[in-house]
């Protein structure tokens, strides 16, 4: 993303403007630069905008299982629940209406603002930003609010995912660790998580992982992977 923004950086820079915005094709979608050009990581835009709206009203949170942990840690923070859902904004909107959910989003520049609209709103999301930088901060600044992890994530062909997910669901059960099987499996480990899920229109999983530590955050990438290669042997084995 940020390749694709480089003349939005530079006329951040050569105008003195406080802040970039670029939206998607039909806007319900939004990226930020700050005000010296570097573009703000999506999954830290959320987390920002989530503790933003907690210290002016208390009520739970809504975001994918993909999402960054720093929502969890905005989320205790604030004293407020979070609520997990599967990935696509459709799915965060239900849980909103059903949890009445002061504020939700993915981490892909997708925010919802429920006293506005039960959808993405890239223009919402916008005027908040504006809202919040009206209060004298800067955007620079406002990203160091939240905790920073690292993240890495890669596909890998499946012959069936089907077949596989189950294979690895059972694999993840017995490793004594809290996972989540909402969409795909997310193990939780103690420095970083993992979340193995099909592609709804592939004959792939994608795999992604945070920790504290990028190296460790690849670490947990690569044991997604072997995870789904073990499935796929034992697959073929059995035929």
């Amino acid at each position: 993303m940020p390749g694709a923004l480089t003349e939005l950086s530079e006329l951040v820079k050569m105008t003195g403007a406080d802040l970039g915005a670029a939206h998607d094709g039909d806007a319900d979608r939004i990226v930020f630069m700050d005000e010296n050009g570097e573009f703000i990581n999506e999954e830290v835009l959320l987390a920002m905008v989530a503790k933003y709206m907690l210290e002016r009203e208390k009520g739970p949170i809504v975001t994918p299982v993909s999402s960054s942990q720093r929502m969890a840690d905005v989320a205790r923070d604030a004293g407020a629940e979070l609520y997990w859902t599967a990935v696509g904004s459709i799915n965060v909107a239900r849980k909103m209406m059903e949890v009445n959910a002061v504020f939700g989003g993915e981490g892909n520049g997708g925010l919802i603002f429920p006293k506005h609209q039960y959808c993405r709103d890239g223009a919402m999301a916008c005027a908040k930003i504006l809202e919040i930088l009206a209060n004298g901060h800067k955007l620079s600044e406002l990203t160091k609010s939240v905790p920073e992890y690292f993240n890495a994530k890669t596909k890998i062909p499946s012959v069936d995912t089907q077949v596989t997910m189950e294979r690895v669901k059972f694999e993840a059960s017995g490793l004594g660790l809290k996972i989540d099987t909402i969409d795909g499996v997310k193990i939780w480990y103690e420095d970083g998580w993992v979340l193995i899920r099909p592609s709804g229109t592939e004959p792939i999983f994608r795999i992604f992982a945070e920790a504290k530590q990028q190296e460790r955050a690849e670490e947990l990438m690569q044991e997604g992977m072997n995870m789904i290669i073990r499935a796929e042997k034992a697959s073929s084995t059995d035929e």
